[in-house]
């Protein structure tokens, strides 16, 4: 458990850091002469590589099992470009810094998760990882309001912004530093027993059926759910919610997405894979209200965006470590990654196309596609059970 809550410590500054950078990313790469289109391409294309390229990571990790040093190059990289921004004295340097953040990003998680998955062996999985995105989601909701007091004593200084969050990418270091120093060997918290009770040609690192299932069904039910720029977008355009009140509303679902993590990591433990239906499920309820034309209705949707969020980052990763055994859990991880991030990408393309056209066709696109995701979730939970 220690183990797990210097993690999360560790993802509470990096989360102040990156999150609070990603709230002001648009605005500083105008103000320095981007485009929208620029700076949209920016978000989308730092999302597909700090997805994508985890393949690649969870490769070298199963291969290597070097996960410190992996960890540790990826969050340095992730952690000390935000503060460079400060010197960026064009769109195109901030546009790099943002995907090489995303790079570090997508180089540290890997490992991160394989790391926590043998921590909560012996506490339960879906405890462990809701405690670890609770403890992130912190970092999450502070970091931001913090450089909002810095803007606001000090208004449309991003540089000052920025420079600040070198405070706490220096303090998430400092604490991985120590994690290393305690835990040198992360894996002996998690016996193999089970691996060594199998075949030797089990443990070939050729994932089962029960992962590309598992693969379908993270598919399906990202792509139908809605990314927070297309909300966003929608609570502007239609005057639902002020300008100065989307950045609070968002930090409240940040705030529900890490109770809610660990709220359902607790349930996940006593039930199972079944507690993944509340993703489909809750999805569906959390569209309509999201994409509504009122205030009240709007907060709603997004308290149940938040919640899903909580339960997508939190039994997803929980449950890879279940189905996958230990030597190929990296690559298990990457693989997930890549589905999450580029069916995110592909859906909130879609969607926004889709909004071009009418409202109604983005709704009822993401209830078809979570609706469609709910049997193979059906058929995975019966399988593991049996």
């Amino acid at each position: 458990m220690i183990f797990i809550v210097l993690l999360g410590v560790v993802s509470l500054f990096a989360d102040m850091t990156h999150e609070s950078a990603r709230s002001i990313n648009g605005p500083f790469m105008s103000m320095l002469g981007a485009s929208a289109l620029a700076v949209g391409l920016a978000g989308g294309l730092g999302e597909f590589v700090g997805y994508a390229l985890r393949f690649i990571t969870g490769y070298f990790v199963d291969r290597t099992k070097s996960y410190w040093l992996l960890t540790i190059i990826g969050y340095a990289v992730n952690l000390f470009a935000v503060p460079l921004m400060a010197i960026a004295w064009n769109w195109q340097i901030a546009f790099a810094l943002i995907i090489i953040e995303r790079f570090g990003k997508a180089f540290k998680n890997p490992p991160r998760d394989v790391m926590l998955s043998f921590a909560t062996k012996e506490v339960g999985r879906g405890k462990g990882f809701g405690l670890h995105k609770l403890l992130d989601q912190a970092g999450a909701v502070i970091g931001p309001l913090f450089v909002a007091l810095v803007l606001f004593l000090k208004p449309n200084d991003y540089k000052l912004g920025y420079l600040f969050l070198l405070i706490p990418a220096i303090a998430a270091m400092i604490v991985l530093f120590i994690s290393m120093a305690h835990y040198p060997s992360p894996n002996e918290m998690e016996e193999e027993k089970e691996e060594k009770e199998k075949p030797k040609n089990e443990n070939s690192g050729i994932l089962d059926k029960r992962f590309w299932i598992y693969s379908i069904f993270v598919t399906l039910t990202m792509m139908g759910f809605a990314h927070f720029m297309i909300i966003s977008y929608h609570f502007s355009k239609n005057s639902i919610v002020s300008g100065a009140m989307i950045p609070v509303i968002f930090a409240v679902a940040m705030m529900t997405e890490g109770i809610s993590a660990f709220l359902i990591g607790r349930l996940y433990d006593k039930v199972g894979f079944k507690s993944l239906l509340l993703i489909p499920i809750l999805a569906i309820l959390t569209t309509p209200f999201v994409f509504s034309f009122g205030y009240t209705l709007a907060v709603i949707g997004m308290v149940l965006w938040g919640i899903v969020l909580g339960i997508q980052d939190t039994v997803l990763r929980a449950s890879i470590a279940d189905l996958i055994p230990p030597s190929s859990r990296g690559k298990a991880y990457g693989l997930f990654n890549i589905f999450y991030g580029t069916a995110w990408l592909a859906g909130s393309t879609i969607m926004g196309a889709l909004y071009d056209v009418s409202i109604s066709y983005v709704v009822v696109f993401s209830i078809v596609l979570e609706a469609l995701s709910i049997p193979f979730m059906t058929y995975l939970w019966r399988t593991v059970r049996s």
